[in-house]
């Protein structure tokens, strides 16, 4: 019997998927955001059911061609050091601020999946973060609560 690789794959991420939405509904939102069109769980809600769609389609889908991986090409350390990042990022946004650690986060994960031109690392993190949090912030007056923009005087 062959072992197809993305299917289990698939299954994997379908499991996520759930257990991500899951957490999504587990997020805590204010009372006056309760029934608001968009609120801090909406977008994640829907994250989670497009994971589970698609990778429900990928599984009960059949694959005309299947993937051979060769696991000795795969870069297990670039992964590793992408998931050390994240774990480093969650503990850390909600100390330092969404803005500093978004952005850091970023260039990071930039330069060590092979990027060395500095300026547009720099131009796909720090004025990307700023734009999406102007949007969530400014736009659709979203309250993202910042300490590091708090502390430097840009954000009440």
């Amino acid at each position: 019997m062959n072992i197809n690789t993305t299917k289990i794959i698939s299954l994997l991420f379908f499991i996520f998927s759930a257990f991500y939405l899951y957490l999504a509904y587990q997020i805590q939102v204010f009372t006056f955001d309760e029934n608001a069109p968009f609120n801090a769980r909406t977008f994640p809600i829907y994250l989670g059911y497009a994971g589970l769609f698609f990778s429900g389609l990928k599984l009960i889908l059949p694959d005309p061609n299947t993937i051979k991986v060769e696991h000795k090409n795969l870069e297990y350390k670039k992964t590793g050091i992408l998931i050390l990042i994240a774990i480093i990022y969650g503990a850390t946004i909600l100390k330092v601020g969404y803005f500093l650690t978004t952005s850091l986060f970023l260039f990071a994960s930039y330069y060590f999946l092979g990027e060395r031109r500095w300026i547009l690392m720099f131009l796909l993190s720090f004025p990307f973060v700023t734009a999406f949090m102007y949007l969530l912030h400014g736009i659709l007056d979203i309250y993202l609560r910042d300490p590091f923009l708090q502390l430097i005087g840009v954000m009440g």
